[in-house]
C-alpha cells in the first residue's frame, strides 16, 4: 500500500513538473525556460569540454570586461554528469541533460522525503508529500527545461531541514553527518537562501532546545558543514566581490523587470493557489502543538513558515521555500485536529485552490496561450538567427539583454549584455544604444565593446525595457525603432546581413 502511495506521488510530481513539455521540445529542438538557463548551460558545455575546470569569470557576457558570477560548480557538474550518462541514448546529451535535471531532482526530493517520513513515523506524512508533488510553485522550481540551481538548492534544503527535525526528535551521529553534508553542499551551491535559513535555524535552536542545542552531535554536524564550505572556497573561490558602481546604481530599476524579484501582496491569492486553503490555519495548529504538547519541531516549523512568508512577500523567489516549509509542517500541524477523518477532509478541501491554479496553467486563456506560442516562436527564430552568427572568429554581439544568453549559447559568440546583475554595465550600454538618436554616439558604444553584430528585435519590448532601466522615454527616431522598422535608414556603419520574421542582424562596418 505504501509503495502504491509512493508511485502515485511520483507520477503526480512528474506530471506537474513536465506540464510545459510542448514548450521545451518544439520543432525538433530543445528550448530552455529563461535566459539564465542558457547562461548556466554555457557553463555546462565548458565543463563537459574541460572537466573540473574552475569557471570564475564569464567572458561570454558583459563583453569585453566579462563578469565574475556567483554561480558555483556543483550544479554545473551535476548536469555535465547526467549528460555523460545519457550520451549513449541521445544525439544531444547536453541539452537533454539540461532539460531533465530539475525534474529528476524533484522526483529525488519526493523519494527522499517519503523515506524520511516513514523512518520518522510521521502521521499525515502523505499530506505533506502530496503538497510537495502538486504545488505549482514547487513544480516551477523543478520544471522541465529549467536547468537552474534553485532545483538543487530546494532539494538540499528539503534534506537539510528534514535532518534538522530528525536531530531534534532522535539525535544521532548518522543524522549529524547527513545534516552537515546537506547544509554544506547547499552553502556551496549558493550563499543566499541556504545561508538565510541556516542562520534562522541557528537562532531558533537555542531558543527552543535550550541546553540541548549545544552537544557533541551538533558540533559534529556543524563541523562537517563548515568543512564542506571551506572545500567549496578552495575549489570555487570566494564568490562575494565589491559591486561595480553601475550595478549599484541601476540594479533597483533593472530588478523591477525580473519576475522572481517582484513583491507579493501579503494577502495575495497566489498563496492558497500554491499551498491550499489550510495555509492560514497552519501557524495556529503548529502553535497549539508547540504550546500544549511541547512539540518542539512544530515550533521550529512555525518559525520557518513565518520567516519564509515574510521573505516571499519581499521577493517572489522565496515562495517555493515557503511551500516547502508548509509541506514539512503539515504532518506536525494536522495532529492538532483530534479526528483523523476531519483532518483529512479539511486537507482534501484545502487543495481546491491548487486544483484551480492547475486548471488555469494547463488550460490558459487566449491571451496567455498566444503569449506562450509567441515566446516559443521567438526562441525558434532566434535560434535561426544565432546560427547565422556562428563563426570560428570572435564576433561580439549587441542584443537585448534577455536574448543575449541564448544567442551566446547557440552561436558561441560573446554578448555585450547578459541576464545576471553582474552584466549590468553591458546591459546599460546596450540599452543606451537602442535608445540613441545620434549615430556617432551609438558608434562609440559599439567601439567601446568591439561589437561586430547588432541584433534588432520588436522595438516596443526593447525600448520599453531600455526606457525602464535608464529612466528616459524613447524617441521616434531611436535606433531601436529605425533598425527594426526602417532598416534602409540605418546609419552607414550598420549593414543588414540577415532577417527573419522577428529578428534583423546588422554587421558593423568601417
Amino acid at each position: 500500500m505504501r509503495s502504491a502511495g509512493l508511485l502515485v506521488l511520483l507520477v503526480l510530481a512528474f506530471a506537474a513538473q513536465t506540464a510545459n513539455w510542448d514548450r521545451i521540445f518544439a520543432g525538433g529542438g530543445i528550448y530552455f525556460v529563461d535566459a539564465d538557463c542558457y547562461s548556466r548551460m554555457t557553463r555546462v558545455r565548458e565543463v563537459v569540454a574541460h572537466p573540473f575546470t574552475r569557471i570564475s569569470h564569464h567572458e561570454f557576457e558583459n563583453y569585453p570586461d566579462g563578469a565574475d558570477p556567483h554561480t558555483t560548480a556543483p550544479f554545473d557538474h551535476l548536469v555535465a554528469l547526467l549528460a555523460v550518462l545519457i550520451a549513449p541514448f541521445t544525439a544531444n546529451p547536453i541539452d537533454s541533460a539540461g532539460a531533465w535535471i530539475s525534474p529528476l531532482l524533484g522526483l529525488a526530493a519526493v523519494l527522499f522525503l517519503w523515506w524520511w517520513s516513514r523512518r520518522e513515523n510521521l502521521p499525515f506524512a502523505f499530506a505533506g508529500l502530496l503538497l510537495i508533488a502538486i504545488s505549482p510553485i514547487i513544480a516551477q522550481a523543478f520544471k522541465l527545461g529549467r536547468p537552474d540551481h534553485q532545483s538543487l538548492t530546494l532539494f538540499l534544503l528539503a534534506a537539510g531541514i528534514a535532518a534538522e527535525i530528525s536531530l531534534w526528535r532522535n539525535p544521532s551521529k548518522a543524522w549529524a553527518v547527513f545534516w552537515g553534508i546537506a547544509w554544506g553542499l547547499a552553502l556551496w551551491v549558493t550563499l543566499y537562501e541556504p545561508l538565510v535559513l541556516l542562520l534562522l535555524l541557528l537562532v531558533a535552536r537555542p531558543i527552543l532546545l535550550r541546553k540541548a542545542a549545544i552537544t557533541k552531535t551538533w558540533a559534529l554536524a556543524f563541523g562537517i558543514a563548515a568543512g564542506i564550505f571551506l572545500i567549496s572556497i578552495l575549489l570555487d573561490g570566494w564568490r562575494i566581490h565589491p559591486q561595480n558602481p553601475i550595478v549599484t546604481e541601476y540594479f533597483p530599476r533593472w530588478s523591477r523587470q525580473i519576475g522572481e524579484l517582484s513583491h507579493l501582496p501579503p494577502l495575495s491569492g497566489q498563496f492558497p493557489g500554491w499551498m491550499g486553503w489550510l495555509l492560514p490555519v497552519l501557524p495556529l495548529l503548529l502553535g497549539w502543538n508547540f504550546w500544549k504538547k511541547q512539540d518542539r519541531p512544530a515550533g521550529l516549523l512555525l518559525i520557518l513558515l513565518a520567516a519564509t512568508y515574510g521573505l516571499a512577500i519581499w521577493q517572489l523567489r522565496w515562495a517555493c521555500y515557503m511551500a516547502l516549509a508548509a509541506a514539512l509542517a503539515l504532518p506536525f500541524a494536522l495532529t492538532a485536529i483530534r479526528s483523523h477523518t476531519l483532518a483529512w477532509t479539511l486537507f482534501a478541501l484545502s487543495l481546491l485552490p491548487i486544483a484551480a491554479q492547475w486548471a488555469t496553467l494547463l488550460h490558459p486563456g487566449p491571451q496567455a496561450k498566444a503569449a506562450h506560442d509567441e515566446m516559443r516562436t521567438d526562441y525558434q527564430l532566434l535560434r535561426q538567427a544565432a546560427t547565422a552568427l556562428i563563426s570560428p572568429d570572435k564576433t561580439p554581439i549587441l542584443a537585448p539583454w534577455w536574448l543575449s544568453p541564448p544567442l551566446t549559447y547557440w552561436s558561441g559568440q560573446p554578448c555585450i549584455a547578459g541576464s545576471s546583475h553582474q552584466s549590468l554595465p553591458g546591459i546599460v550600454d546596450s540599452s543606451r544604444f537602442y535608445l540613441e538618436t545620434e549615430p556617432q554616439a551609438a558608434r562609440e558604444i559599439l567601439k567601446k565593446h568591439a561589437v561586430q553584430y547588432v541584433v534588432a528585435y520588436e522595438p516596443d519590448r526593447v525600448l520599453g525595457a531600455a526606457s525602464a532601466l535608464l529612466g528616459r522615454p524613447p524617441r521616434a527616431d531611436a535606433l531601436g525603432f529605425i533598425l527594426y522598422r526602417e532598416p534602409h535608414q540605418a546609419p552607414p556603419f550598420l549593414r543588414l546581413v540577415y532577417a527573419n520574421a522577428f529578428f534583423k542582424i546588422f554587421e558593423v562596418t568601417d
